[in-house]
């Protein structure tokens, strides 16, 4: 049976980006098909933490309100590239480096799959109280997935040496996570904290 390239990413990142990299480069949807898939599936999520279900105006108003995550990984990978040669296409580029958001996209499904089973009231002792180390423990070890893959996406698709790999990492998720937790914390999160404090 043949296995995607998302689904090899997971378990054999360094081949699955290797194969990856000799695709052919190019194209408006290979630019935007991987983080159109990641969006359609932190919208699910949301849809499903919200409201128990998955609702097309929850799925579409959580991809829209978290669209700022692959705009700013995009622009992240775009500094990066610039200390690059030039061997894939950006577009190439993009696809691959959303190919290693898997290990968020199985955290999002176990996030549903526990939201879908548990009542919206006793959703909160899930994520705090004597079980806040559970999600601890799964968001630690998602964050250590991806930045393996997301390291063989380096290495093995835009086919850097390890050194240099470890240091385009290291500079992509600096400026794509600051710019993330800047544009949330201040900029979504600014109103709410402003109007409870009045």
């Amino acid at each position: 049976m043949p296995v995607s390239p998302d689904a090899r990413a997971l378990v054999s990142p360094a081949a699955a980006f290797r194969d990856l990299a000799r695709e052919a480069n190019g194209g408006a949807w290979v630019l935007m098909r991987r983080p159109l898939w990641l969006l359609l599936a932190i919208g699910s999520t949301v849809s499903i933490l919200a409201g128990g279900r998955l609702t097309a105006r929850l799925v579409v108003d959580g991809a829209i309100s978290f669209a700022f995550i692959p705009l700013f990984e995009i622009a992240a990978l775009a500094v990066v590239a610039r200390r690059m040669p030039q061997r894939v296409a950006f577009s190439r580029a993009v696809d691959l480096l959303f190919t290693a958001s898997g290990p968020w996209i199985v955290w999002m499904l176990a996030a549903s799959a526990v939201a879908s089973v548990v009542e919206a009231e006793d959703l909160p002792r899930w994520t705090a109280g004597p079980r806040d180390w559970i999600v601890a423990a799964a968001t630690g070890a998602a964050i250590l997935w991806f930045v393996r893959t997301e390291f063989h996406v380096f290495r093995d698709g835009l086919t850097r040496s390890r050194a240099d790999a470890a240091r385009d990492l290291a500079l992509h998720r600096a400026l794509a996570w600051s710019a993330e937790t800047v544009y949330f914390f201040g900029f979504a999160l600014w109103p709410m904290m402003v109007g409870m404090l009045r």
